[in-house]
C-alpha cells in the first residue's frame, strides 16, 4: 500500500488527531502504566541488585574493610509493530454519492475518515491492554499471531510466581496464612511490603467466605459465613499486609472468543502506584519514518514516536483504507516488584 498524501485528511492531521484519543476507563491497566516514547525500537535497561551491606567496626590502626559492589543484570527488549486498518467503506460511498451529483463535501469525507482512525486506534488500545493483562499475570508476553511467535520474559523471580498449595475454591483454604507468607516474601526481597494485591471479583468472592478469614474477624463459634470487602481489608491492616484492591477487568472479543484480560484466577502483589512497576514504550513505526523521509509532508524525527495514522491507496481495483501503526509493548521495569499467585 501507498500513502495517500492528497486525502481529505493529510497524515499529519490524522496522527495528531489520533494521539489525542484518550484512553478509555475501563482499559485500567493501560491508564495506570505511563507512556513513554523512545527514538529506538529497543528498550535497554539494567537492573541493579542492591544488597543492604553494613561496615565494619576496626580498631584505629586495623584494615579497612573493602566493600563490594552491587550486580546487575542488561536487559534487552525489542519492541513490537502493531496495527489495524479499515477499508473506507463509508468514505467511498461518499465519494461515489458526490461524483454522482457532480458535488463534493470534504468535511464529510474527512468526518468518515476521522471516525475511521478513532475507531481504529480503540483497536490499538485494547491489544495494548490484553498484552498487559499477559505480562502481569505470569511476568511474560507471549505472542503468536500475524507471524510473531515468540515470548518476552522480564525475569520475574521464580519465587514470586507461585500457587496456592490449596486452593481459594476450597473454603477451608488457609488464605490469610498464604497472604502473609506471600507479603513476606515479597518484603525480603524488595525491602518494603507491596501497596497492593490486586485481584478479580470472584477471588474476592472467595475470600469474604473463607472460613480463616471469616473466623479472623468474627470468631469461630458466632456462626458467621462471610466478612465484608471493608472487614477484610481492615484484617489485612491488622496484619500489616497490602489492601486488597479490586482491578477492573475488561473483555473483548479475540476471534470470536470474549476474553478477559486477566483471568479470574490470580492475586498480583505490586506497588500501589503502578508507574514504579513499568511502563508502555511507544517506539518509531515503519510507517511514521515513511512520514519523516517523504517531502510532502512536514514530520520531524522528534515526532516520529508514537502511534501514526494515514489514508493508503491500492489497486487496481482501487480502494482506499485507513490504516494505524505502532510500535509497542508494556515493559516491567522493576520486575521483581511483581508477585502473581494463581489461587483457584
Amino acid at each position: 500500500m501507498a500513502i495517500f498524501y492528497e486525502a481529505p485528511v493529510p497524515p499529519v492531521d490524522l496522527t495528531t488527531f489520533i494521539r489525542e484519543v484518550p484512553v478509555p476507563s475501563n482499559l485500567a491497566f493501560l491508564v495506570a502504566f505511563p507512556a513513554r516514547y523512545l527514538t529506538t525500537n529497543t528498550v535497554d535497561f539494567s537492573e541493579i541488585l542492591r544488597t543492604n551491606r553494613a561496615a565494619k567496626f576496626r580498631t584505629f590502626d586495623g584494615r579497612i574493610t573493602v566493600s563490594q559492589r552491587d550486580g546487575g543484570s542488561d536487559k534487552r527488549v525489542p519492541l513490537i509493530p502493531l496495527s489495524t486498518s479499515l477499508s473506507q467503506g463509508e468514505y467511498e460511498r461518499l465519494k461515489l454519492e458526490f461524483a454522482r451529483t457532480g458535488g463534493t463535501r470534504s468535511e464529510a469525507l474527512a468526518n468518515a475518515t476521522y471516525n475511521d482512525g478513532e475507531q481504529l486506534t480503540r483497536e490499538v488500545q485494547n491489544r495494548l491492554e490484553l498484552a498487559w493483562g499477559d505480562l502481569l499475570t505470569d511476568g511474560k508476553i507471549t505472542i503468536n499471531e500475524n507471524g510473531v511467535n515468540g515470548e518476552y520474559d522480564f525475569g520475574v523471580p521464580a519465587n514470586h510466581l507461585v500457587t496456592a498449595a490449596t486452593l481459594w475454591s476450597n473454603i477451608a483454604a488457609p488464605a490469610l496464612d498464604d497472604m502473609i507468607a506471600w507479603n513476606d516474601e515479597y518484603r525480603r526481597t524488595n525491602g518494603v511490603r507491596p501497596g497492593a494485591q490486586r485481584t478479580t471479583e470472584g477471588v474476592l468472592r472467595l475470600l469474604q467466605r473463607n472460613t480463616q478469614i471469616v473466623n479472623a474477624v468474627h470468631g469461630a463459634q458466632t456462626g458467621k459465613t462471610r466478612v465484608t470487602f471493608s472487614e477484610l481489608n481492615d484484617l489485612l491492616d491488622s496484619e500489616n499486609l497490602a489492601p486488597i484492591v479490586l482491578q477492573d477487568v475488561a473483555r473483548f472479543d479475540v476471534d470470536g472468543v470474549i476474553t478477559p484480560v486477566i483471568p479470574d484466577d490470580r492475586v498480583m502483589l505490586t506497588p500501589a502506584d503502578l508507574a514504579d512497576l513499568g511502563y508502555t514504550a511507544f517506539g518509531v513505526s515503519a510507517t511514521a519514518l515513511e512520514l519523516v523521509d517523504s517531502e510532502k509532508v512536514e514530520f520531524s524525527f522528534e515526532n516520529a514516536p508514537g502511534i501514526v495514522g494515514v489514508t493508503e491507496k491500492v489497486g487496481p481495483p482501487y480502494r482506499e483504507f485507513t490504516y494505524v501503526d505502532a510500535t509497542a509493548l508494556p515493559i516491567l521495569s522493576d520486575a521483581k516488584r511483581l508477585f502473581v499467585a494463581k489461587v483457584r
